[in-house]
């Protein structure tokens, strides 16, 4: 491996991270507010169904989503980039 694949794929290593990061937190979030609203330690079907809308219009969602927004296409190119660079 040259100095410049390891750089690359560190940089790419580290937005997926963040991205992971991102991701599981809001999914954890979501599950604990969900558990709040139904008051049960595992919502049931009607409350998981109502998840995806509630992570699209909730304000409190709307920093991870604008991070989720800006992070998977930067990933995407990133891993194309690497890809077409083989």
């Amino acid at each position: 491996m040259t100095a410049t694949t390891i750089a690359f794929l560190s940089v790419q290593g580290s937005v997926f991270a963040v991205w992971a990061f991102v991701a599981f937190r809001s999914l954890f979030r979501l599950l604990a507010l969900l558990r709040h609203r139904s008051g049960q330690a595992i919502p049931g079907a009607r409350a998981t169904l109502s998840a995806p809308r509630l992570f699209l219009t909730d304000p409190r969602f709307g920093p991870d989503r604008k991070a989720l927004a800006l992070l998977t296409p930067l990933l995407l190119i990133l891993s194309l980039t690497f890809a077409a660079s083989r």
